[in-house]
């Protein structure tokens, strides 16, 4: 299917990173006096995304779009690689879908995989991962508990960093709560550009989880207590 504008505006599967790889293939076909424009009409969309917003103030500021998609292609790589040495032989549970923290999952012993209602991203997630030939088990959102208890660690990415703590699917914070009550490490995997000084506009498909419930966050650079990349 060809990348429109149309078709990133209406995607509510993919993850954030997803989106925004998307959205950087689409302003690499446009002229550079319309790519702003055109990202301000995507972060109007997917404004929980702090990636987006990134994008669209960088190109205000030069807009060779090359440069910008090697460093994010860069940093998500670096983010999917410090994921990797953390989860490599352990069994994780995840939620929603995140292309960077899919990636960081290939040398995992299990993973656990909630499927992630309404839009079941959580599904598409568990796809890929066998064809990667991973061991993976989909788990009604319902049963997070068991998946939870029967797992090492718990893993997910995030639309958007903050001081004091992420932003991420609903359905986020419940899956945190539950890796605390059953003493389970809580990581989130995202690169530096998704680090906001604002607070996002959230709807229901989105909710804020304090930094205290994470364990650590990972990026590009390693792994830290705080998300202040």
């Amino acid at each position: 299917m060809p990348i429109d504008l149309d078709f990133i505006v209406q995607d509510k599967r993919s993850g954030s990173s997803k989106i925004i790889k998307n959205t950087l293939k689409l302003l690499k076909k446009v002229k550079e006096e319309e790519r702003v424009e055109i990202c301000k009409k995507i972060v109007n969309v997917h404004s929980s995304m702090s990636g987006l917003k990134f994008i669209m103030e960088s190109l205000r500021i030069n807009p060779e779009i090359d440069i910008l998609i090697n460093k994010f292609e860069e940093m998500n790589s670096k983010t999917s690689e410090n994921l990797e040495k953390i989860v490599e032989g352990k069994t994780v549970t995840v939620l929603s879908r995140s292309h960077i923290v899919e990636r960081g999952l290939t040398k995992t012993k299990k993973i656990n995989i909630l499927e992630s209602k309404p839009e079941k991203e959580g599904i598409d997630t568990a796809r890929w991962l066998e064809e990667q030939g991973k061991n993976v088990e989909i788990y009604y959102d319902a049963f997070m508990g068991y998946a939870v208890k029967n797992c090492d660690i718990v893993v997910v990415g995030a639309d958007s960093l903050l001081k004091t703590g992420f932003v991420n699917k609903t359905g986020t914070l419940p899956l945190a709560l539950t890796a605390k009550h059953f003493c389970r490490e809580f990581y989130v995997a995202a690169p530096s550009y998704k680090f906001s000084d604002e607070y996002p506009e959230l709807d229901k498909n989105f909710e804020f989880i304090p930094k205290e419930l994470v364990t650590l966050f990972i990026w590009e650079g390693g792994a830290k207590n705080l998300p202040s990349l």
